[in-house]
C-alpha cells in the first residue's frame, strides 16, 4: 500500500513538473481545480506519513552543498599554489623550498603572535621550507597601516627582520609602535611611508583579500599547507604532520 502510494506520489509530483512549465499546444492549468487539489492533498499526506522523506531531500541537499563548496576551495588551493611558485607576497624561509605553507595574518591578532615561535622553528628545523606571507588585516585601520608598513619593508629588503620584530612586540600595535619597530630595525621612515601608499602595496593586499574571500577566510591566522585549507592557530607538532603529509601527496 506505501509503495504504490509513493508511485502515485512520484507520478502526481513528475506531472505536475511537466505541467508547471508551458509546452508547446499544452496550458499550463491542464489540470481542473479539483484535480490540483487532490494532488496537493495526496503530496501533504504522503509527507505526513514519511516525514524521513524531507529530511532524506535536505541532507542530499545539504550533501550536494557541501560538495560543490569543497570544490571551490579545492580550485582556489591549487591556483593558490601555483601562483606561490611566482608569488610577489614576501617570502620567509627558502624562496626555492618545494614545499610551500601559506600563512594568512593579522599583526594584532594575539594568536598570529602565538603561533609566529612554531614558524620560526620550522623554518630553522627545515630547510626546504617556503613560507608565502599573506598580510590580512582584519583588525582595523592600526592593523592596515602595519601590514602596509611591512610590504613597503620588503621593497627596502627587510621584511623578515620588521615582521619578527612586530610579532614579538607584546600587545596591540599603534601606528607609532609600527614606526619604532621600522626605526629600530633600520628602515628608512621617508620612503617607508611613501612606499606604504604605492600601487605595489595596494595591489598586494588587494590580491590577498581576494584570496581570502575565495577561499572563504575570514579570520586570522590561516594556513594552505599542500592541499589542506588550515583554519585557526595550530602548533608546531601538527604544522610538521601537515607539511609531511603534503610531501607524501605531492609524491604519489
Amino acid at each position: 500500500m506505501r509503495q504504490n502510494r509513493k508511485i502515485s506520489l512520484l507520478a502526481a509530483m513528475g506531472l505536475c513538473a511537466t505541467l508547471a512549465v508551458p509546452a508547446t499546444g499544452v496550458a499550463a492549468d491542464a489540470l481542473s481545480p479539483a484535480q490540483k487539489a487532490e494532488v496537493q492533498q495526496l503530496i501533504g499526506s504522503y509527507l505526513k506519513e514519511n516525514p524521513e522523506v524531507v529530511i532524506e531531500a535536505i541532507q542530499a541537499w545539504r550533501q550536494q552543498q557541501d560538495a560543490a563548496a569543497a570544490a571551490i576551495t579545492r580550485k582556489a588551493i591549487a591556483e593558490l599554489m601555483a601562483e606561490a611558485a611566482d608569488t610577489k607576497s614576501p617570502v620567509w624561509g627558502n624562496p626555492e623550498g618545494s614545499t610551500v605553507v601559506v600563512e594568512f595574518f593579522d599583526y594584532n591578532c594575539p594568536y598570529c603572535k602565538k603561533v609566529f615561535p612554531s614558524m620560526e622553528k620550522l623554518i630553522a628545523d627545515d630547510g626546504d621550507i617556503k613560507i608565502v606571507m599573506k598580510e590580512l588585516p582584519v583588525l582595523g585601520p592600526d592593523s592596515e597601516y602595519a601590514a602596509k608598513a611591512a610590504l613597503a619593508a620588503q621593497i627596502q629588503g627587510k621584511y623578515d627582520q620588521f615582521h619578527a620584530r612586530m610579532m614579538n612586540q607584546g600587545g596591540r600595535l599603534s601606528r607609532d609602535g609600527v614606526l619604532a619597530a621600522a626605526k629600530a630595525v633600520g628602515l628608512d621612515l621617508e620612503k617607508l611611508q611613501k612606499d606604504m601608499e604605492s600601487a605595489e602595496v595596494q595591489q598586494e593586499l588587494e590580491r590577498t583579500s581576494a584570496w581570502a574571500q575565495r577561499l572563504g577566510v575570514n579570520g586570522t591566522p590561516a594556513f594552505v599547507i599542500g592541499e589542506e585549507l588550515i583554519p585557526g592557530a595550530i602548533d608546531g607538532q601538527r604544522m610538521k604532520q601537515y607539511v609531511e603529509l603534503a610531501r607524501k601527496k605531492k609524491q604519489q
